[in-house]
């Protein structure tokens, strides 16, 4: 047995060594409160809306107009057109009508309808199928605002067209300053 009492002796050293280096397992304490970091990450948005006559992505109602061959203009603004961004980056505002103004068996050229303004003073311009910038490096509004263009309208009916509801409908679309121009829809 004594030439086991030097194993021994090693061997308590190292319970005691191996004792003293062992860490007991974390537990909660009692704490009247509690702090952990939180984060998040708010990326690149793009917001844009449409009114009319305050109503948003509403109807265009451009009324009961003559057959008269002259130009009537809607100008933009709180009654009429207007385009508002909502976006937290700069951003390029396109617009595009889907074709000519359609009735049952009839139709108004797109040539005749036409936009200006976007309150930037965009010349004059009559709408075509393909998006067309009206707007470049616009906003970003301040913090839980947003900026409004209003969008002047105008329209000549043609003499002799004959009556009905003419239809077409009208694309705004937005891109991130300098991004690539819309395609749709």
């Amino acid at each position: 047995m004594r030439a086991f009492a030097p194993l021994l002796l090693l061997g308590a050293i190292m319970m005691c060594i191996v004792g003293m280096t062992y860490e007991q397992p974390v537990t909660a304490e009692v704490s009247s409160s509690a702090t952990q970091p939180l984060q998040a990450n708010v990326t690149e948005t793009i917001a844009i809306t449409a009114t009319w006559n305050g109503q948003e992505n509403g109807t265009i109602d451009l009324g009961n107009l003559l057959a008269d061959n002259i130009e009537k203009k809607w100008e933009g603004g709180d009654t009429h057109e207007q385009v508002h961004t909502y976006s937290n980056v700069p951003i390029d505002l396109y617009v595009r009508a889907a074709g000519d103004l359609q009735s049952e068996s009839n139709s108004i050229s797109l040539d005749l309808l036409k936009y200006a303004d976007y309150g930037q003073n965009v010349a004059k311009a009559s709408f075509t199928t393909s998006y067309v910038k009206v707007l470049s490096g616009w906003g970003p509004p301040s913090q839980y605002q947003h900026l409004t263009a209003p969008v002047d309208l105008f329209l000549t009916v043609p003499f002799a067209t004959p009556p009905g509801l003419y239809t077409t409908t009208i694309f705004h679309a937005a891109v991130q300053e300098g991004g690539t121009a819309p395609t749709t829809p």
